[in-house]
């Protein structure tokens, strides 16, 4: 007779299963909707805080409020679609590329970006953040004007903004600023 094995040893991810009892839908769906009205209410105009925490004294990447492995990031997966040229190349084309983000909650979003966009939030990252923080922001792939309508290097750009823009999200700190969340939804 073959050993049974576990159904989900092979998972990388805490799975933790809740009994139906106690879970009270209407309150899950009020904390969403308030959730959602603070997004709301938030004034663009503002620049983003993120949390000022010191840096622990035994590590660069231990804080002192360490959340024993606990991300805050809202993603869980990003990836970069595609890309697609917005008007003629004579009268001020541009690229856009299709970043697709998978939340926590299972939830897929699609946010439509510009290289500038990308550098944006590049620039909000770097003056919102913590400077003991700024290490962990990757430097973002060169602009090249020349070659940017040409389909080879825009796949290898959107490789590289895919490493880049996951790299952002999937940090357990720098994916959960308020920097981010707006670059998103924006």
């Amino acid at each position: 007779m073959p050993t049974p094995t576990h159904p989900f040893r092979n998972t990388e991810s805490l799975l933790v299963v809740i009994p139906d009892d106690r879970i009270d839908v209407e309150a899950e769906a009020q904390l969403y909707d308030e959730l959602c009205d603070d997004q709301i209410s938030i004034c663009p105009s503002t620049r983003p805080k993120s949390p000022q925490e010191p840096p622990s004294i035994f590590s660069r990447d231990i804080w002192l409020n360490d959340n024993s492995g606990t991300s805050l990031a809202f993603a869980r997966n990003v990836h970069i679609a595609g890309w697609t040229s917005v008007g003629d190349k004579l009268g001020g084309a541009y690229v856009v590329y299709d970043c697709v983000i998978r939340t926590k909650e299972d939830t897929t979003i699609h946010a439509h970006k510009r290289y500038s966009d990308f550098v944006l939030l590049y620039d909000a990252l770097k003056h919102s953040l913590p400077k003991h923080q700024h290490h962990f922001i990757p430097a973002l792939p060169p602009k090249y004007p020349f070659s940017r309508y040409r389909a080879a290097f825009l796949d290898r750009r959107r490789r590289q903004l895919q490493y880049w823009l996951s790299a952002v999200l999937l940090h357990p700190e720098i994916g959960a600023c308020q920097a981010v969340r707006w670059w998103v939804m924006d």
